[in-house]
């Protein structure tokens, strides 16, 4: 099925094809928005406990540093890192590229699935920050951008030729966008020594890797899936026959024999079987319902 025919595309048209065509406010999402407000409100936390992006105790207690090895005796700042932000333009282009492209994978994968993957591609940004800090040291990381830039690298991969506008002005393919950030992080790389940016082309490396190994492995781990679900199934069901057999068995003997006959395992198995056709009857009666 082409990019074109999905119907989340349908809803939300690229915005190519003249002004009168240009749509800048895709629709909201649940994961989208909870993002948003999130960063806004602890964004606003720091602002009220110090300067934004150094002595707020938010900055100090949450950012992502390897100095003296706090990023792995401190294993939370792999997360609260994501959350701080060192000023207002910071904040707003981060949350403004969440609201645009996170919808796309929520669409796609749901939004409990879009958050482990955002999250991971903040913490495999903070990877190779780190990575790259042994050869430039740097100072702490803070900030959405790893993140953002994981959901846009999967965007790129998926719908290549999406059109978006770039910095709100500039009409682009989601191919082209993703190469110019890339080529831009390099250079800020190797020229500034940047390492934010190398966070950034970590996360977008991160986002276009994943949606290739998905593509490429996903249908084998669905079969494997599939294969052990059945398995599952045959052994409940060989289970289940045992069980009954040995309960058949266990009544035939009281109807022979009394209740007294029944050893303590066979009492402690009529007991097992009676409970699970109880909690099998109250399931019905609440699905009837």
């Amino acid at each position: 099925m082409a990019w074109e025919d999905r119907p989340y595309y349908r809803e939300n048209p690229s915005y190519g094809g003249g002004m009168g065509n240009l749509r800048f406010l895709l629709p909201r999402t649940q994961l989208a928005i909870t993002l948003i407000v999130v960063n806004v409100a602890v964004f606003l936390v720091q602002a009220f406990t110090g300067p934004i992006a150094g002595a707020s105790p938010l900055v100090q207690w949450g950012r992502l540093s390897f100095y003296g090895g706090v990023a792995f005796t401190q294993p939370c700042r792999w997360i609260t890192y994501q959350y701080l932000h060192g000023g207002g333009s910071h904040l707003f282009w981060n949350m403004l590229g969440v609201y645009f492209f996170v919808p796309v994978l929520e669409r796609m994968w749901g939004w409990k699935k879009t958050l482990l993957f955002y999250t991971a591609g903040g913490i495999f940004a903070g990877v190779t920050f780190g990575l790259m800090s042994l050869v430039y040291p740097s100072g702490g990381l803070i900030g959405a951008s790893g993140s953002l830039l994981s959901v846009l690298g999967a965007v790129a991969v998926i719908a290549p030729d999406m059109q978006v506008l770039a910095m709100m002005v500039i009409p682009l393919t989601m191919r082209a966008l993703a190469i110019i950030y890339a080529v831009l992080y390099t250079l800020t790389i190797l020229g500034d020594r940047n390492m934010s940016d190398a966070a950034h082309l970590g996360g977008m490396a991160f986002g276009a890797a994943y949606v290739f190994a998905e593509r490429r492995f996903g249908g084998v781990i669905e079969r494997q899936r599939y294969g052990w679900a059945q398995r599952r199934k045959r052994q409940e069901q060989v289970s289940e026959q045992t069980e009954q057999e040995t309960i058949d068995r266990i009544l035939a003997k009281v109807h022979d024999k009394g209740m007294n006959s029944l050893s303590w395992s066979e009492r402690r198995a009529l007991k097992r079987a009676t409970e699970r056709q109880r909690q099998a009857d109250l399931a019905r009666a609440r699905k009837a319902h």
